[in-house]
């Protein structure tokens, strides 16, 4: 019988100790600790506060939740590249810390950031961040950008923005860059920034686009730049791309961007898809073009090729600048190759008179 008394105590007991657990579980007496960004000065980036479900339960895994341990991390990551006082590396850890950020928590970072002291870290911060956030929700981070822009007459924030949107949708932060209302020259360095951005994502989109669409964006214009961009990554089908287009100052200016860059990745390479061009304008500027290269190792050999082009003017053009450049190296090493070259007499001796009418003049070599 006390056998009997002494299993029921005991049962009774255990059933009152699992009722009362349940039940402060379910009250939400028993949570977990707090997090640790949240007992952290203003100047970080709070994750919120865990709290229980409709049901009133917590976690019970000893972890926060997916949405909020992501959000913790990006915070973390952030303060901790802030230390970092080499700028490419800070920048580069930054990027990391803001690469799987959702909106939320790019939003979060920027209160953050804002309320940082002035400094490098805080500016390259906020760049990192309005780039972030450009990619998520490119129209309301440029709103947000060009308001600063207004209030500060800083555009450095809106370029990151509008760069961001340019990495997610190319088409329509150009398309808005045109009625954005800046001045000319801020609009073609976005306008710039954006179509070179593209071109190196995706040279094949930003050149399909191009042939649509008249953008203003500097220096060289549109086609150059493009050229320009996918020469230095796929030099041969960037040239096939640039001899399709229509003749004219454009395409020479690509071809030229092409030559150029092409001659940096392998010279031999780049002369043999010179010389197999046929004869004409095409030919002549890339020759020229080529001559240049060829002349920063060997002028000699340079003006070999530039014996080559037909058009006089192109010919004499690029014969006066390797001439030129290797009179100011070596001016008897020089006369020496310009007369053992297969340059005409005439052509020689008309090099030779703008030398002397230079020097003439004070110019030197």
């Amino acid at each position: 019988m006390s056998g009997t008394l002494q299993k029921t105590g005991w049962l009774s007991w255990g059933l009152t100790v699992g009722a009362a657990m349940v039940l402060g579980f379910g009250m939400g007496r028993l949570s977990v600790p707090e997090s640790k960004m949240e007992k952290e000065p203003s100047s970080t980036v709070s994750p919120g506060r865990v709290v229980q479900n409709e049901n009133g339960d917590v976690d019970r895994g000893g972890s926060e939740p997916v949405a909020m341990q992501h959000l913790d991390s990006t915070g973390d990551q952030l303060r901790r590249a802030l230390v970092l006082t080499d700028p490419k590396l800070r920048n580069r850890e930054l990027e990391n810390s803001l690469s799987r950020a959702s909106l939320e928590d790019v939003k979060n970072a920027l209160k953050w950031s804002v309320g940082l002291a002035d400094s490098a870290g805080k500016r390259a911060a906020m760049a990192k961040i309005m780039e972030r956030w450009g990619q998520l929700d490119g129209a309301n981070a440029v709103a947000y950008a060009e308001k600063l822009f207004a209030e500060t007459g800083n555009p450095d924030l809106l370029k990151d923005a509008m760069r961001g949107w340019g990495q997610s949708d190319p088409m329509a932060s150009l398309q808005y860059t045109q009625s954005m209302g800046v001045s000319d020259g801020l609009r073609r360095d976005i306008t710039r920034d954006l179509v070179r951005d593209w071109a190196d994502r995706s040279p094949q989109a930003a050149a399909a686009f191009a042939a649509s669409n008249s953008l203003e964006v500097g220096r060289g214009g549109l086609t150059s730049l493009i050229a320009d961009r996918w020469s230095k990554q796929d030099p041969q089908t960037a040239a096939n791309w640039a001899m399709s287009l229509p003749a004219g100052k454009e395409q020479l200016r690509a071809l030229d961007e092409l030559v150029q860059n092409w001659c940096d990745l392998n010279l031999q390479s780049a002369a043999d898809f010179v010389s197999r061009q046929q004869a004409g304008i095409n030919k002549d500027a890339m020759v020229g073009t080529l001559a240049r290269e060829v002349a920063k190792q060997d002028p000699a050999s340079a003006l070999k090729w530039v014996a080559t082009i037909q058009d006089g003017g192109v010919q004499e053009n690029t014969a006066w600048s390797i001439y030129q450049r290797a009179l100011r190296r070596d001016p008897e090493g020089a006369q020496l190759m310009l007369q053992s070259s297969p340059l005409s007499s005439a052509l020689k001796q008309s090099l030779l008179e703008k030398a002397t009418s230079k020097i003439n003049r004070g110019g030197g070599g």
